[in-house]
């Protein structure tokens, strides 16, 4: 599986790029929305992707970054975009997953909160892989008028699945069932909150 890096500043990418790389990735680099988004249509081993929310040709707003969220949700349902945000991007990062964030990160990131990140991005991506295999719903969206919210209807779909059936095989133990997807309880809280899934008493 490949990772793309899609950040502006020089230092920031490279510094991330050799991260990943010491982690076992392969890597793509991106410095923009257009170039990045090419690279994730090009590239079909791209699994994951670190994006930087403000990106050229306006660094200093989100604008950029959430065009690429929008077009890479309406490209494909399964790649896992991992948001890098600053101390004061709360605001963003809310909005940021409300268009299909994976997840973030608060800069500076450090090798270990990376490592957990990459490695809770795989797992959730190789589960949501062989879920829409099995259930034979299509990865890649054709781009249509419909296609961001064919997308978004898909990955709902299938992540509202894959957390039913972790929590069934965990008899609704919210504690081995975060375990076992790699995250914490109030992740998992929040996950359960936005698709509507309710435990069993």
């Amino acid at each position: 599986m490949r990772v793309l890096i899609v950040e502006d500043q020089t230092e920031v990418r490279n510094t991330l790029s050799a991260l990943v790389e010491s982690l076992g990735f392969e890597v793509d680099l991106a410095t923009n929305t257009t170039d990045g988004l090419a690279m994730l249509s090009d590239d079909s081993e791209i699994g994951v992707v670190l994006l930087d929310l403000g990106l050229p040709p306006d660094p200093n707003s989100f604008s950029e970054g959430m065009r690429f969220l929008k077009d890479a949700a309406a490209r494909s349902s399964i790649t896992k975009v991992i948001v890098l945000t600053g101390q004061t991007a709360a605001a963003a990062t809310e909005q940021a997953i409300q268009h299909g964030a994976f997840d973030f990160l608060m800069k500076p990131i450090t090798r270990e909160e990376l490592k957990q990140a990459l490695d809770r991005a795989v797992l959730y991506y190789a589960r949501h892989a062989n879920m829409c295999k099995d259930a034979q719903i299509a990865m890649y969206i054709v781009a249509d008028g419909s296609s961001e919210e064919s997308a978004k209807n898909t990955k709902d779909a299938v992540m509202t699945k894959l957390f039913r059936t972790v929590l069934n095989d965990t008899n609704h133990n919210v504690s081995a069932a975060a375990r076992r997807l790699n995250m914490s309880r109030e992740h998992l809280y929040y996950y359960l909150k936005k698709y509507g899934i309710k435990r069993k008493k």
